[in-house]
């Protein structure tokens, strides 16, 4: 676990040598140093924290000086992604091995386009909805890439049973953490909040574009694909866990009520890192290079929704403790309007 430390000055060595190395340059050229692109350590597994974003970073400050935009980076990740799913289709020995090594590349370049927006202060609500969107798209076409090539492979229809539920449930791992995570970076980041929006902003949003009308990639991206996938987690927060929901609320976010919340949270946040996309996309890669995605399979199945359960009986009890420290203290929300 990446551990609840909240020290601003902590990076990896691949960021401290890029930093280092730019500390000559002109500061309107300089990239900023690696810690302060992070949006937390504490919403990080350790492979993404110490791998994945210090490739990222290194992949950003080559490209930063050019005109490559945040967007463009994500649609390269995403392709890249698709590019990987191909080749597990095809199911060569060595085609494998690509599909692996492409898919882990993909999942480095996902978080390069994040990076590269924080540095060059280029967010956009369309890049969070390109991004969220995607990063959904190639998660389902790469796990059914997997599962296909593993029925052709084996032929034991066991396996293209158990494909379903493993597939079907790896959707709530990603949402809930999605959620989770928004909500951690909210209650935590004094002045500075989270970055996704919630289920009400995104149909005034896809409203607002159907009035504009506006072009009909953007206007599927942000009325179908986004709405699909915020109304999912909405409805599984609804369901599993009500009293953390953040629809119609306003939070008053100051210092008292950010240490409140993330002693609380810290320690269940580490949990759903454990089931975010970054380690389902690793662990799948790796098994996909060893063409021995049963054991994919089972880690899914069993191993990942052990963590699931765990970590959402230990939310309900953080969230029941973090609004009761707040209303004892007069800080909880209040209905917005």
């Amino acid at each position: 676990m990446a551990g609840c430390s909240t020290a601003p000055g902590h990076c990896s060595p691949i960021g401290l040598v890029i930093s280092a190395s730019l500390m000559s340059e002109p500061s309107a050229a300089r990239l900023p140093p690696f810690h302060t692109l992070l949006k937390s350590r504490e919403v990080e597994d350790p492979i993404n924290l110490w791998v994945h974003r210090p490739l990222a970073y290194a992949f950003v400050a080559l490209i930063f000086r050019t005109p490559v935009t945040p967007n463009q980076i994500t649609v390269l990740a995403t392709f890249t992604g698709l590019v990987a799913a191909g080749c597990w289709f095809v199911g060569t020995p060595t085609l494998m091995v690509a599909g692996g090594i492409i898919l882990w590349t993909s999942a480095i370049l996902d978080g390069a386009d994040g990076i590269l927006a924080r540095a060059k202060q280029m967010h956009s609500q369309f890049g969070r909805a390109l991004d969220g969107s995607m990063d959904m798209v190639v998660a389902i076409v790469s796990v059914s890439a997997a599962f296909f090539h593993l029925y052709l492979q084996q032929r034991n229809i066991w396996h293209l049973i158990l494909a379903v539920p493993a597939i079907a449930l790896t959707l709530p791992h990603i949402y809930l953490y999605d959620f989770y995570k928004e909500s951690f970076l909210r209650m935590t980041r004094v002045g500075r909040g989270g970055e996704a929006e919630d289920l009400a902003f995104v149909k005034d949003w896809a409203a607002q574009l159907e009035r504009d009308k506006a072009g009909f990639f953007y206007r599927f991206l942000v009325g179908n694909l986004l709405m699909a996938v915020v109304s999912s987690e909405t409805a599984l927060v609804r369901m599993l866990n009500p009293a953390a929901s953040r629809e119609g609320l306003v939070f008053n976010v100051t210092d008292q009520t950010a240490a409140i919340y993330h002693k609380h949270n810290c320690a269940p946040m580490q949990l759903w890192n454990a089931i975010s996309l970054a380690p389902h996309t690793y662990i799948m890669s790796i098994c996909g290079i060893c063409d021995r995605l049963d054991i994919y399979l089972w880690i899914r199945l069993v191993v990942m929704n052990v963590i699931f359960v765990t970590v959402l009986i230990w939310q309900r009890i953080a969230t029941r403790r973090t609004n009761a420290e707040l209303g004892a203290a007069g800080l909880g929300p209040v209905a917005a309007g």
